[in-house]
């Protein structure tokens, strides 16, 4: 009985330091990780800090034209109320033109169309007279 006894405490002795050995090793490979990422964020940090620059930038940009907006907003709606009745006054105009310029225009071009005729015709006639 001692000797088995004996022969179960180098078993559990050798399970005892295999499984020191495998723990080491993943111990180790969880420290190469680790530092690995604490690298890996390190270099993060460091590209980070400039992007976070040029946000700020760009919002204090954002912040100066969205000022400069606001204090010219009324002079930028009248701007476009203007250009709305410019519109509107070429629309009117377009109309009018169509309405009763051009039906005056088509019919002095009919009769200058027919008086040319007319007066080919006049020229025709009086050459096969001669």
């Amino acid at each position: 009985m001692a000797t088995l006894q004996n022969v179960l405490l180098i078993l559990l002795s050798v399970g005892g330091v295999v499984l020191i050995i495998i723990l080491t090793v993943v111990l180790l490979r969880i420290a190469r990780l680790l530092q690995q990422a604490t690298e890996d964020l390190r270099r993060i940090g460091d590209e980070t800090v400039p992007t976070l620059k040029r946000l700020q930038q760009v919002a204090d940009r954002t912040d100066e034209a969205l000022t400069v907006i606001t204090d010219n907003r009324a002079s930028v709606t009248q701007a476009v109320d203007n250009l709305r009745k410019v519109t509107e006054n070429i629309y009117r105009l377009e109309n009018i033109l169509q309405e009763q310029v051009e039906p005056a225009v088509t019919g002095i071009a009919q009769r200058l169309a027919g008086f040319r005729r007319g007066i080919d015709t006049f020229l025709e006639t009086y050459r096969n007279r001669r």
